[in-house]
């Protein structure tokens, strides 16, 4: 992924990377960075975990558009996930698509408030994408 054309990079963060899948018993975090742009959120694996350093050696993980993602909802006091947006098949009620969504990143910050600040920067971004793409549909 080329990180000129994401945009702005609006926010980033030392973070705490959750394993989505597997029970209780065997989930797993590990220390992770994330980097929000107005067209991408990328989440990056801090490889040196050396405390020391004010620039850890990064390595890519994932990444999620930010016009793919469907929600992003607290789960913890610390914690909070993004929802990826499943292909919508035809023939699905919304009830259907609304069920169909895909964990793509549950992260975990250091507090409730660094969540919160998290949670609401990745929802105006979404929004003012959502009302750009509105105005545009009714420009045409």
């Amino acid at each position: 992924i080329s990180l000129f054309g994401q945009g702005q990079l609006l926010k980033h963060g030392k973070v705490l990377s959750k394993k989505i899948h597997g029970n209780f018993m065997d989930r797993k975090k590990w220390p992770s960075c994330l980097l929000l742009f107005q067209q991408t959120a990328i989440l990056c694996k801090i490889v040196d975990h050396t405390e020391k350093l004010t620039n850890p050696c990064l390595e890519y993980f994932k990444h999620v558009n930010i016009n793919h993602i469907q929600a992003v909802l607290p789960e913890d006091s610390k914690t909070f996930v993004i929802y990826k947006m499943k292909q919508i098949e035809e023939g699905l009620s919304e009830r259907e698509v609304s069920r169909d969504r895909e964990i793509v990143m549950k992260i975990e910050c250091e507090n409730e408030d660094k969540r919160d600040e998290w949670l609401k920067t990745i929802k105006d971004e979404i929004e003012k994408l959502q009302t750009m793409a509105f105005s545009l549909s009714y420009a045409l």
